[in-house]
């Protein structure tokens, strides 16, 4: 099918603190609570913030490079605006100085600004989220932050590992540590291989129809000069399933390079 793809993709994040879904209390006052626990489930898999979150009058804040990681969005500085890119339809804007917050280039009246705390900009993850268009809610039972995420990538129909069966989920085990493209059926997993650091990642920028071809870009991340990494071996992976039409082909570019992805290349670490 030539249509866009919906996908599903639920990031639980592991902070302890029930009192995220009071959101009521203005922001304005940025008196912060003690820092929560900086870990969080990305599909299905450990992973960690690279700063810590911070609680202001019960509202949960990331750093705006926390944000474009769990987002799959660019983060861009100009003076003392920031932008978060979401895809190439949907845009966040923050003036840190006046307090002013844009949707898609529109100053918006009612919109939650960033907050300044050292060398750090913080974005309010709650309204981040809803504006990219997703859902967020706290799971009692799970005792998690669950964030559901719908984007469009063409054909290609990013997984959670929860949404796979057994047997897939195996497969992605067994493959998740191993450089390459891995394919069964039509479940994919681009697995960068073993990294030192949670700087090290994989997303999805764009997908692009040929003739009899799906056209796959992706961007291996790296980590951020002069910014501190927890040192936790990480294994990024991409988890998709693809719908293809008959004899149709799809293959995976470097977003960068526009060459066919890990061809004839060393790995980074």
């Amino acid at each position: 099918m030539y249509g866009k793809s919906v996908v599903a993709v639920v990031l639980g994040l592991q902070i302890g603190f029930s009192a995220f879904l009071s959101a009521e209390a203005s922001a304005q006052d940025i008196t912060a609570s003690p820092p929560a626990p900086a870990s969080l489930m990305v599909n299905g898999q450990l992973t960690h913030l690279v700063k810590e979150p911070i609680l202001i009058q019960e509202k949960t804040y990331i750093t705006a490079q926390d944000a474009a990681r769990i987002l799959q969005a660019e983060w861009v500085l100009d003076g003392k605006t920031g932008t978060l890119q979401i895809g190439d339809s949907r845009s966040l804007g923050f003036q840190w100085d006046t307090g002013k917050v844009a949707v898609n280039g529109e100053w918006q009246e009612q919109g939650e600004q960033a907050i300044v705390q050292g060398q750090d900009i913080y974005l309010p993850l709650r309204w981040i989220v809803e504006q990219a268009g997703h859902e967020i809610a706290w799971n009692e039972q799970e005792h998690q932050v669950q964030i559901t995420t719908t984007l469009k990538e063409g054909g290609l129909t990013l997984m959670n590992t929860e949404q796979l069966s057994a047997e897939e989920q195996k497969f992605v085990e067994s493959v998740k540590k191993t450089r390459g493209i891995h394919q069964q059926g039509d479940l994919f997993v681009i697995a960068r291989g073993e990294s030192p650091n949670p700087g090290y990642g994989l997303k999805v920028t764009a997908t692009q129809w040929t003739w009899e071809q799906l056209i796959v870009y992706v961007k291996q991340t790296s980590p951020e000069p002069d910014r501190m990494y927890p040192q936790v071996i990480t294994y990024p992976v991409i988890v998709a399933k693809a719908e293809l039409p008959p004899y149709t082909t799809v293959v995976f570019l470097d977003a960068d390079t526009k060459k066919e992805l890990f061809a004839q290349e060393p790995n980074p670490q």
